[in-house]
């Protein structure tokens, strides 16, 4: 009986082991209102990456050839983020207006305020290192940014919120 319940437990531990190696990116949308819905979707960045294989061809490589003579700037300036201390880069007040961008221990933070509007973005330099890395001179695979988020710092990634409709996306 052991052996059986060992057996029939492997295949379980192997996808939770692929899938908790990999990562878990949660997409949480809250809509408001009387009608609105509430979704919430764990996708498996293993699976994601998988799904990218039969998605039609102009979702698997996005074009930015006009972002050629920046790619060894932008990697450069990742590199030295990464061994930077934390620090404010930009802080701007307008208004109702807030803007500010911060490199915070391992990531890049940026936070917008616009009256009853909010997105907060966080962007692990890791991931944003090995995503530059996948540049060509015309464009990115998109299975490079799914890829570049395995193994990125658990927690969220993007929130926005316009008045009480709310949408993020964490990493597990």
């Amino acid at each position: 009986m052991l052996k059986l319940g060992i057996f029939l437990a492997a295949p379980f531990l192997l996808v939770a082991m692929v899938f908790g190696a990999t990562g878990v990116a949660v997409v949480n949308v809250q809509e408001s209102g009387p009608g609105g819905t509430h979704l919430v979707v764990p996708v498996p960045l293993v699976l994601a990456q998988a799904a990218l294989t039969f998605a039609p061809h102009e979702a698997k490589y996005v074009e930015c050839s006009d972002f050629a003579p920046y790619a060894p700037i932008a990697a450069k300036v990742v590199a030295e983020l990464r061994k930077a201390p934390d620090f404010t880069l930009v802080e701007v007040r307008q208004d109702d207006q807030h803007v500010v961008i911060k490199k915070i221990g391992k990531c890049l933070e940026v936070r917008v305020e616009d009256g009853e509007e909010t997105v907060h973005c966080r962007v692990p330099l890791k991931a944003a290192e090995r995503f530059l890395a996948s540049y060509d001179g015309q464009g990115f695979p998109t299975k490079a940014a799914i890829w570049a988020l395995r193994g990125a710092p658990h927690g969220e990634l993007v929130h926005v919120r316009d008045g009480d409709d709310e949408v993020s996306v964490r990493i597990l």
